[in-house]
């Protein structure tokens, strides 16, 4: 059975490793994401701007998470030995996600299976990092917006990946009313799924912000920045009102509902 100290290092190493595989088609080497996403564009998928953003948030957050996981003084931490597994299989997963669409060039459900099981492992932290003893003060504020931003960004962009396979396979045509009704049932669908788990964990603002981030996005994309398509962008912003409206009547009231419910 892998050891703690095998999986302190992981979580050390990977961090860095799916930056530098990201990074990658910058000098060359394989196909970049941006040409990767646009090959598949749907009205699920976020605009542009998004991803960036929140990447450069979630890669700093998983550095400084595996720094912080390996000192010594933390080893004991209880927060650790819920996380540390799930969130090595994030990391490792996200750099596989990565690897196999810039060495493919293109999207399919290879890359929606592997999102899939990055999802669950996700989730997996984040009801974990939410459960048993209140988490440490740095635990609270890296550990907690870590495994809920990542969690929440991720499962935006599973149904996305869906999308952008369906469309590969001409599963889903390129354009037209047909093309509209499968991005507006993926993002009812969507939507659904994040107001479910936000239900489950009491309205978590980090997991809100991930999601969150991401329907807006798709408003944005489909009122202009990817394409114009009016019921998409109706109804991501239906789904995002459906999701603050879980979040805000879930919050659990007082000091400790403040901190996990984080």
């Amino acid at each position: 059975m892998p050891s703690e100290q095998t999986r302190r290092v992981l979580a050390l190493i990977l961090p860095l490793v799916q930056i530098v595989v990201g990074l990658l088609p910058l000098v060359g080497v394989g196909t970049s994401m941006a040409v990767v996403s646009g090959s598949s564009q749907t009205p699920v998928v976020p605009a542009n701007y998004a991803f960036p953003i929140m990447w450069t948030v979630l890669f700093a957050l998983s550095l400084a998470y595996g720094v912080w996981q390996i000192l010594p003084m933390n080893h004991a931490d209880p927060l650790l030995s819920r996380v540390g597994w799930p969130l090595v299989g994030v990391f490792a997963l996200n750099t596989l996600w990565e690897a196999v669409a810039q060495f493919s060039g293109r999207n399919g459900f290879f890359l929606v299976a592997i999102m899939l099981l990055n999802v669950v492992c996700a989730l997996a932290a984040f009801f974990l990092a939410r459960r048993g003893v209140e988490p440490s003060r740095s635990g609270r504020w890296l550990v907690l917006p870590l495994t809920g931003l990542m969690a929440g960004w991720l499962t935006a962009a599973c149904f996305a990946n869906i999308s952008g396979a369906a469309r590969v396979a001409g599963i889903i045509p390129v354009e037209g009313m047909v093309a509209t009704v499968a991005a507006v049932l993926l993002l009812l669908a969507a939507g659904g799924f994040a107001a479910a788990v936000v239900w489950a964990a009491k309205g978590s603002v980090w997991y809100l912000g991930g999601v969150g981030w991401a329907l807006v996005a798709v408003v944005v994309a489909n009122l202009g920045a990817n394409q114009l398509d009016v019921l998409a962008a109706l109804a991501a912003a239906v789904m995002l009102a459906l999701v603050v409206g879980v979040a805000w009547t879930r919050r659990v009231p007082g000091r400790r509902g403040r901190q996990l419910g984080a």
